[in-house]
Protein backbone atom coordinates (compact mmCIF):
# COMPACT_ATOMS: atom_id res chain seq x y z
CA UNK A 1 0.00 0.00 0.00
CA UNK A 2 1.76 3.54 -1.06
CA UNK A 3 2.05 5.69 1.21
CA UNK A 4 0.32 8.83 1.90
CA UNK A 5 1.98 11.95 2.98
CA UNK A 6 -1.01 14.51 4.81
CA UNK A 7 0.84 17.51 5.71
CA UNK A 8 -1.11 20.07 8.37
CA UNK A 9 -0.48 23.59 8.32
CA UNK A 10 -0.71 25.62 11.30
CA UNK A 11 -4.17 27.21 12.17
CA UNK A 12 -3.04 31.02 11.96
CA UNK A 13 -1.30 30.44 8.54
CA UNK A 14 -4.50 29.04 7.35
CA UNK A 15 -6.31 32.22 8.87
CA UNK A 16 -4.36 34.42 7.68
CA UNK A 17 -4.79 33.08 3.98
CA UNK A 18 -8.58 33.43 4.44
CA UNK A 19 -8.27 37.30 5.39
CA UNK A 20 -6.28 38.05 2.64
CA UNK A 21 -8.44 36.02 0.44
CA UNK A 22 -11.56 38.27 1.78
CA UNK A 23 -9.57 41.83 1.75
CA UNK A 24 -8.97 40.97 -2.14
CA UNK A 25 -12.53 40.25 -2.67
CA UNK A 26 -14.08 43.42 -0.95
CA UNK A 27 -11.30 45.69 -3.05
CA UNK A 28 -12.83 43.67 -6.18
CA UNK A 29 -16.44 44.38 -5.32
CA UNK A 30 -15.85 48.07 -4.36
CA UNK A 31 -13.25 48.76 -7.13
CA UNK A 32 -16.38 46.88 -9.41
CA UNK A 33 -19.51 48.72 -8.04
CA UNK A 34 -16.99 52.37 -8.61
CA UNK A 35 -16.57 51.60 -12.03
CA UNK A 36 -20.12 50.24 -12.52
CA UNK A 37 -21.75 52.76 -11.12
CA UNK A 38 -19.50 55.62 -12.48
CA UNK A 39 -19.47 59.28 -10.16
CA UNK A 40 -20.42 62.40 -11.16
CA UNK A 41 -18.28 64.16 -8.12
CA UNK A 42 -15.94 65.90 -9.84
CA UNK A 43 -13.39 68.19 -7.64
CA UNK A 44 -14.56 70.44 -5.29
CA UNK A 45 -18.17 69.12 -5.54
CA UNK A 46 -19.86 66.87 -3.41
CA UNK A 47 -22.77 63.84 -3.87
CA UNK A 48 -26.15 64.37 -2.45
CA UNK A 49 -26.43 67.77 -3.26
CA UNK A 50 -28.26 70.21 -5.60
CA UNK A 51 -26.38 73.11 -5.17
CA UNK A 52 -26.06 74.37 -8.80
CA UNK A 53 -28.60 72.98 -10.38
CA UNK A 54 -31.69 74.98 -11.44
CA UNK A 55 -34.97 74.12 -11.70
CA UNK A 56 -37.06 74.91 -14.71
CA UNK A 57 -40.05 76.86 -13.69
CA UNK A 58 -43.00 76.62 -15.41
CA UNK A 59 -42.16 79.83 -17.68
CA UNK A 60 -45.93 80.30 -18.89
CA UNK A 61 -46.63 81.46 -15.08
CA UNK A 62 -45.70 84.56 -13.36
CA UNK A 63 -46.56 82.79 -9.80
CA UNK A 64 -44.99 79.63 -10.23
CA UNK A 65 -41.70 81.33 -12.13
CA UNK A 66 -41.51 83.95 -8.94
CA UNK A 67 -41.51 80.96 -6.09
CA UNK A 68 -39.30 78.72 -8.09
CA UNK A 69 -36.72 81.23 -8.26
CA UNK A 70 -37.19 82.59 -5.18
CA UNK A 71 -36.54 79.20 -3.64
CA UNK A 72 -33.32 78.25 -5.43
CA UNK A 73 -32.13 82.04 -4.67
CA UNK A 74 -32.52 81.66 -0.97
CA UNK A 75 -32.03 78.42 -0.72
CA UNK A 76 -28.33 78.04 0.55
CA UNK A 77 -25.57 75.10 1.19
CA UNK A 78 -22.62 76.84 3.35
CA UNK A 79 -20.38 73.68 2.94
CA UNK A 80 -20.81 73.68 -0.95
CA UNK A 81 -21.06 77.61 -1.91
CA UNK A 82 -19.37 79.80 -0.76
CA UNK A 83 -21.71 82.89 -0.12
CA UNK A 84 -25.49 83.37 -0.54
CA UNK A 85 -24.37 84.68 -4.20
CA UNK A 86 -23.52 81.12 -5.42
CA UNK A 87 -27.69 80.88 -4.68
CA UNK A 88 -28.47 83.71 -6.83
CA UNK A 89 -25.98 82.41 -9.86
CA UNK A 90 -27.33 79.24 -10.44
CA UNK A 91 -30.58 81.11 -10.65
CA UNK A 92 -29.51 83.23 -13.81
CA UNK A 93 -30.73 81.19 -16.99
CA UNK A 94 -34.65 82.65 -15.36
CA UNK A 95 -33.09 86.11 -14.64
CA UNK A 96 -33.07 89.38 -16.48
CA UNK A 97 -32.24 93.08 -15.76
CA UNK A 98 -30.83 94.77 -12.53
CA UNK A 99 -30.85 91.45 -10.85
CA UNK A 100 -29.50 89.27 -13.72
CA UNK A 101 -26.50 91.52 -13.80
CA UNK A 102 -26.20 90.99 -10.12
CA UNK A 103 -26.31 87.32 -10.58
CA UNK A 104 -23.47 87.32 -13.64
CA UNK A 105 -20.63 88.54 -11.57
CA UNK A 106 -19.61 87.79 -7.32
CA UNK A 107 -19.70 91.00 -5.61
CA UNK A 108 -16.41 92.86 -5.30
CA UNK A 109 -15.70 93.40 -2.54
CA UNK A 110 -17.89 90.60 -1.17
CA UNK A 111 -20.38 91.26 1.24
CA UNK A 112 -20.37 90.43 5.21
CA UNK A 113 -20.96 86.62 5.33
CA UNK A 114 -23.83 85.98 7.17
CA UNK A 115 -23.09 85.33 11.02
CA UNK A 116 -24.85 81.69 10.80
CA UNK A 117 -22.73 80.70 7.44
CA UNK A 118 -19.63 79.53 9.00
CA UNK A 119 -21.38 77.45 11.80
CA UNK A 120 -23.86 76.38 9.03
CA UNK A 121 -20.69 75.08 6.72
CA UNK A 122 -18.95 73.52 9.37
CA UNK A 123 -21.93 71.28 10.42
CA UNK A 124 -23.03 70.52 6.74
CA UNK A 125 -26.43 72.32 7.13
CA UNK A 126 -28.94 73.31 4.48
CA UNK A 127 -30.91 76.50 4.62
CA UNK A 128 -34.23 75.19 2.49
CA UNK A 129 -36.75 77.95 1.44
CA UNK A 130 -40.34 76.83 1.15
CA UNK A 131 -42.00 80.44 -1.29
CA UNK A 132 -45.87 80.95 -1.64
CA UNK A 133 -47.59 83.47 -3.32
CA UNK A 134 -49.07 85.71 -0.46
CA UNK A 135 -51.39 87.72 -2.66
CA UNK A 136 -52.86 88.37 -6.29
CA UNK A 137 -50.55 88.33 -9.14
CA UNK A 138 -50.64 91.90 -11.08
CA UNK A 139 -49.60 91.26 -14.89
CA UNK A 140 -49.77 94.31 -16.80
CA UNK A 141 -48.75 93.37 -20.08
CA UNK A 142 -44.96 91.91 -20.53
CA UNK A 143 -44.79 92.70 -16.79
CA UNK A 144 -45.71 90.90 -13.48
CA UNK A 145 -45.65 91.56 -10.12
CA UNK A 146 -46.03 88.73 -7.66
CA UNK A 147 -46.44 89.19 -3.51
CA UNK A 148 -44.28 85.92 -2.06
CA UNK A 149 -43.40 84.61 1.46
CA UNK A 150 -40.24 83.26 1.94
CA UNK A 151 -39.77 80.49 4.50
CA UNK A 152 -36.23 79.80 5.49
CA UNK A 153 -35.43 76.60 7.79
CA UNK A 154 -32.37 74.77 8.80
CA UNK A 155 -32.24 71.37 7.82
CA UNK A 156 -29.57 69.64 10.01
CA UNK A 157 -27.21 66.58 9.65
CA UNK A 158 -29.39 64.93 12.51
CA UNK A 159 -32.69 65.28 10.50
CA UNK A 160 -33.84 68.03 12.95
CA UNK A 161 -34.96 71.33 11.85
CA UNK A 162 -34.63 74.57 12.67
CA UNK A 163 -36.68 77.64 11.69
CA UNK A 164 -34.62 80.45 10.87
CA UNK A 165 -36.62 83.96 8.98
CA UNK A 166 -39.72 84.93 7.33
CA UNK A 167 -39.34 87.13 4.65
CA UNK A 168 -42.33 89.05 2.57
CA UNK A 169 -41.31 90.50 -0.69
CA UNK A 170 -42.82 91.59 -4.02
CA UNK A 171 -41.04 90.26 -6.91
CA UNK A 172 -41.25 92.02 -10.49
CA UNK A 173 -40.92 89.52 -13.45
CA UNK A 174 -41.05 90.20 -17.25
CA UNK A 175 -41.81 88.67 -20.07
CA UNK A 176 -38.21 87.61 -22.27
CA UNK A 177 -38.92 85.39 -25.47
CA UNK A 178 -42.28 83.98 -24.19
CA UNK A 179 -41.23 83.04 -21.05
CA UNK A 180 -41.41 85.16 -17.63
CA UNK A 181 -38.05 85.97 -15.92
CA UNK A 182 -37.39 87.57 -12.36
CA UNK A 183 -36.42 91.44 -12.84
CA UNK A 184 -36.27 91.83 -9.64
CA UNK A 185 -37.49 91.81 -5.76
CA UNK A 186 -37.87 94.10 -2.81
CA UNK A 187 -37.88 92.53 0.46
CA UNK A 188 -41.05 94.26 2.48
CA UNK A 189 -40.53 92.71 6.22
CA UNK A 190 -38.13 90.18 7.64
CA UNK A 191 -38.00 88.48 11.33
CA UNK A 192 -34.50 88.78 11.19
Amino acid sequence: MPVSRTTFRAPGVVAAVLAAVAVVALIAVGTALVVLTGTTSGEGERGGTDAGFALDPISDDPTSVATVVMAGIYTWQPSVQDSTWDALNTQSAFLTGPIAIAAATPPDPAPRPISEWAGWSRSDDTVTAAVEASGETVVDGDSATVPVTISQTVLHRSRESTPFTTYTADVTLHRVDDSWTVANYRILSSTL
